[in-house]
């Protein structure tokens, strides 16, 4: 029996019902929003027209115009862009503004996608959008990619190339920003587009001073970020105005630097769906899976120029985190709260001040750590008032690490290195450099779970140089001690002169050696050249070792080395030492492997009152029945 029409259609309407159901089952389990929701590129035409959404003062929503102007296809390779010319909110006179970023728009109640792009000194109030159909798409492989490390047990941001541990303990006045900064892309600017790039994200510092937001500026300008001197939001505001949910078309601020000193970018909201946002339409680090305090934003005004005007906002409160930031988008979770890094700086700038101790939490991203603790470490000494000319510092570093032992930096610094623009960059290098190889080391992840530092500065340089140095007897017999009376020149003091004795063991041989006196980066350096493996680490101990081998000496003392026979060799990086002459002459005849002798010095250091610098050396000879053979 055939059913009749009516049921025939109850069937047809049931089947087509339950096809949407299963079809949005489909993109609701993914958390994506219904395609139907927003725009598909190819249907995109000049002439339609449509609003936009933002936040000009504080966090009410105000509506724009925008008019398709075109499509602009493959301007990356894979992503279009979107020619809009917007109007109203005062956008004819300031033009497109940094922290609109990610301003959605839509045409006949659809999303066509989020303001991006701007063109310095434009006329015309002309973006570049960047269509939500490519935001969902790049942050869909961006899920599917962490889901994939998430099963094997491994995070990518661990798969770095292996960074050298060279010595870094010396010489980093003049260091060039992180090789990681280095190799995030760079905005488009100039070239066919005429000056388009991705609209900056300004960054609000609250609490940072000139000097640190002109490092800032040099090491993250280059990839898009515009520090900028802010303020925190009043608490009346952030009760207020905190607890508001994200919206599309609120303020998304997201935090690189929380506590006492504040460091947060600020864009705009694209899209929310259910606990996913969507934001910016463009990257803010292209760091691809990544974990930043999510925020809500406040923003006190626009602040109009003539280049590309900005919002000048506030972060409010974390509400999630932001997991994905890809060459479209970023795109964050509500709920969840980030992994930050604690560290703590107690600062006393004169005998008679108070030691004031600042606390902040900092987003545990590798390519961005060591610039951050730069920037906090320089702030934390700026807040205190303006340094002396000449000044002497005295700095101590833990960088507590989970299950292993803390690696601790105690030293002295004096000199013009560490005075002037540069000062701080020079004094606070040693820390960022050693975190860097730390959290980018290729052998094993390695958990920070807080840096703690103290540094006491006084007025005056309290540096000497090695001035000349006198050996009591120029022959030594073996059992005995070498002896050397060192003079050290302080800057504008009296010459001071002090004993080293350095026994020589029962069994050197006889005849003809060099003793070394020195500084502690020269001391260094002779014990990487010495030690070869220490340069090309095989494992994370041998990682931490080489840290270990570099933060142990003091500037603050004299070295006398004197070298050992040569007993070892290093292959690839692996240390054989103590070998017989003739093993170790069988390994040397092999050319098809890389073979470096491993030696080693007997080491004596004697602790000053001053910063030493310099270096001597002079030849001694040890013989039996040596007598007392005085150099004059």
């Amino acid at each position: 029996m055939r059913p009749s029409s009516n049921r025939r259609s109850r069937l047809i309407v049931q089947g087509l019902a339950l096809v949407v159901v299963l079809g949005t089952a489909v993109w609701a389990r993914a958390g994506e929003p219904d395609p139907r929701s927003y725009w598909n590129v190819k249907d995109i035409r000049p002439g339609m027209k449509g609003t936009g959404r933002t936040v000009m003062v504080g966090t009410k929503l105000e509506e724009f115009g925008a008019e398709v102007l075109g499509v602009m296809k493959d301007v990356n390779p894979g992503r279009d862009m979107v020619l809009c010319r917007l109007t109203g909110c005062n956008l004819e006179h300031a033009g497109i503004i940094q922290g609109m970023s990610g301003s959605p728009i839509y045409i006949e109640g659809k999303l066509l996608g989020a303001v991006a792009f701007a063109w310095e000194f434009a006329k015309d109030p002309i973006a570049g959008v960047t269509p939500f159909q490519q935001m969902i798409q790049y942050v869909r492989s961006n899920d599917r990619r962490i889901a994939v490390e998430s099963r094997q047990g491994r995070r990518g941001k661990y798969e770095a190339a292996l960074l050298p541990v060279t010595p870094w303990i010396d010489g980093l006045a003049n260091e060039e920003p992180s090789p990681a900064l280095s190799s995030l892309p760079v905005p488009v600017a100039g070239g066919g587009m005429a000056g388009m790039t991705p609209i900056v994200t300004p960054l609000a510092a609250s609490g940072f001073s000139p000097r640190a937001l002109s490092l800032l500026s040099d090491r993250l300008r280059g990839i898009g970020m515009a520090p900028m001197a802010g303020g925190a939001a009043p608490d009346r505001i952030i009760r207020e105005e905190g607890e508001k949910p994200l919206v599309a078309g609120a303020p998304l601020s997201i935090g690189l630097v929380l506590g006492d000193f504040d460091l947060s970018g600020i864009g705009t909201v694209t899209h929310v769906e259910g606990n996913r946002v969507y934001g910016f339409g463009h990257p803010m680090f292209s760091l691809g899976a990544c974990e930043l305090p999510m925020m809500t934003g406040y923003i006190h005004t626009v602040y109009p120029r003539a280049s590309v005007s900005m919002k000048m906002g506030s972060p409010l409160k974390v509400v999630g985190v932001i997991d994905t930031d890809v060459s479209t988008s970023v795109a964050g979770r509500i709920g969840p709260q980030p992994d930050l890094l604690p560290m703590s700086v107690r600062v006393k700038t004169s005998r008679y001040a108070d030691d004031h101790t600042y606390r902040v939490r900092i987003v545990r991203e590798p390519m961005l750590l060591p610039t951050l603790i730069l920037s906090v470490l320089t702030n934390a000494i700026d807040t205190e008032g303006n340094l002396p000319d000449e000044l002497t510092a005295r700095f101590n570093a833990t960088v507590r690490l989970k299950d292993r032992e803390p690696i601790s930096l105690s030293d002295t610094f004096s000199g013009p290195r560490y005075t002037g623009p540069m000062g701080a960059a020079a004094l606070f290098s040693p820390v960022a450099s050693l975190v860097n190889i730390l959290v980018r080391n290729s052998m094993a992840p390695v958990r920070i779970e807080a840096i703690d530092c103290e540094v006491q500065i006084e007025p005056g340089r309290r540096v000497a140089v090695i001035e000349s140095v006198r050996l009591v007897s120029d022959t030594v017999e073996p059992g005995h001690d070498l002896k050397a009376l060192v003079t050290l020149k302080p800057h504008k003091g009296q010459r001071e002169t002090l004993e080293l004795a350095l026994a020589i063991p029962a069994d050197f041989p006889e005849g003809a050696h060099e003793a070394v006196f020195c500084d502690a980066a020269n001391s260094i350096r002779r014990t990487f050249r010495n030690d070869p493996a220490l340069m090309e680490p095989r494992d994370l101990e041998g990682v931490l070792r080489s840290l270990r081998v570099q933060t142990e000496p003091k500037r603050t003392a004299v070295y006398l080395h004197v070298p050992s026979p040569e007993r070892g060799v290093s292959i690839q990086g692996q240390a054989l030492p103590n070998l017989p002459g003739s093993v170790r002459a069988v390994f040397a005849s092999k050319r098809e492997v890389p073979v470096a002798p491993i030696r080693s010095d007997m080491v004596q250091a004697a602790i000053t009152s001053w910063v030493v610098e310099g270096m001597h050396t002079l030849r001694f000879t040890v013989a039996k029945d040596a007598g007392l053979s005085v150099s004059l």
